[in-house]
């Protein structure tokens, strides 16, 4: 279909155009004499008004732009005209969302390059396609003055919007910040023994939290903690799981370790208590392991089976509970492993499990078959190949949950 089959099956009739585009005026930049004959005789067919200009007179005369409802510029001009006046000649027919129709006398090959984006018009075309293009350029401006208005109040009105927007994504900056800060600024230092962490929120702040510290010169108690879903109401919770977790009973000079199990059924006492709105509850891992023996004391609460990895083997310790917050007479049982040297102990939250997309509706999470190749690797590979396969996952761009991975290695 051609140009003017198009107009004409779009637009209506090029009479009806015609009538539209009576009160029109035009900026031709350039002379009368140096215009066309086939473009005077379109212009003078539909009463346009013509105002004739070099291009920094235009630029000078701000009434005439204002007033103005489409330009025209002949191509040949465009060599004669300064870059630093064109630019600022487009930037005005943009702020005023008036047209541009350029003219070519002739076909050049550069031009259309230059120009596509605006309309173009030469000699050949008929004088009836010539006044649909011109009229169609007048009518527009009215349509196009208005989008920018509308545009404007907009922008006017979002303004109070974004203003908002950035001081809560600064807010919620901070608190990030603030949350890092209650977690372990360096790991224990222990021969023999190494540690590996991994800690990413889902958003700016993080419903898990996690510490391992030195207890006496040899023990060191660790631990996980999953607050129900994420962002800030989960991480509120998690400040307060930090400050209840009690991990010694200190009576003057002396002092006792406290039992994996006793600090959750305390944590899940403290957490009932409260009696926090909207169903708040969380899972966790507490853990004491011996660094002369590598006895581990280890209890959980509701929270995903520690994973102990040997060679090239992994096994879930048999280790489990119910939710912290929800049970109020709620017991614990610690369960005690022998661990041997060159086995690593992986304790995460369950956004390591729901990062893996399942294979089928029915078929288990793939996160163990993650540790087929990763078993002969120190603490610190395992969790960033760990990491990596998670960011290879399906909507790892927008993690579903908050992961975090605290791995220890019993050095050989």
């Amino acid at each position: 279909m051609s140009v003017e089959a198009y107009i004409l099956k779009t637009l209506g009739p090029m009479d009806d155009l015609i009538t539209m585009a009576l009160k029109g005026k035009i900026l031709i930049v350039g002379s009368k004499t140096s215009t066309p004959a086939p473009l005077q005789q379109a212009m003078a067919d539909l009463g346009l008004e013509q105002h004739f200009r070099g291009i920094r007179d235009a630029l000078n005369d701000q009434d005439l732009l204002n007033h103005i409802d489409a330009a025209i510029l002949e191509s040949k001009q465009l060599e004669s005209i300064a870059a630093d006046a064109m630019a600022g000649f487009l930037q005005q027919l943009e702020q005023l969302s008036v047209g541009l129709m350029v003219f070519r006398n002739a076909p050049e090959p550069g031009d259309r390059k230059i120009w596509s984006h605006l309309l173009q018009s030469h000699p050949d075309e008929s004088l009836e396609m010539l006044k649909g293009r011109l009229a169609t350029l007048v009518d527009l401006h009215p349509i196009l003055k208005q989008a920018s208005q509308d545009k404007q109040r907009l922008d006017q009105l979002s303004r109070p919007l974004d203003s908002y927007i950035d001081e809560v994504d600064e807010e919620m900056r901070l608190a990030a910040r603030l949350q890092r800060d209650f977690l372990p600024h360096r790991l224990p230092e222990i021969d023999g023994i190494h540690f590996a962490t991994i800690y990413r929120p889902a958003t700016w702040v993080s419903g898990d939290i996690y510490d391992i510290a030195r207890l006496d010169e040899s023990h060191i108690g660790f631990y996980v903690v999953d607050a129900v879903g994420h962002g800030m109401p989960a991480a509120l919770l998690t400040m307060f799981i930090k400050r209840s977790i009690v991990t010694k009973n200190i009576r003057g000079r002396d002092y006792e370790l406290v039992d994996p199990a006793e600090v959750l059924e305390k944590l899940n006492a403290d957490l009932i208590e409260q009696e926090l709105s909207n169903f708040q509850f969380a899972t966790g891992c507490y853990g004491i392991l011996n660094t002369q023996t590598l006895e581990l004391h280890i209890a959980s609460a509701g929270h995903p089976p520690p994973l102990l990895i040997d060679k090239s083997d992994s096994d879930e310790l048999a280790v489990s509970g119910s939710l912290l917050g929800v049970f109020p007479d709620a017991k614990y049982q610690t369960q005690s492993f022998q661990l041997r040297q060159g086995q690593k102990l992986l304790t995460f939250s369950d956004g390591v499990e729901v990062a893996f997309v399942n294979e089928g509706p029915d078929e288990p999470l793939r996160f163990h078959k993650e540790f087929g190749d990763l078993a002969n690797y120190n603490i610190q590979t395992i969790c960033d190949r760990l990491m990596a396969a998670i960011n290879t996952e399906e909507g790892s761009h927008h993690p579903r949950d908050d992961v975090t991975i605290l791995g220890i290695e019993l050095a050989m």
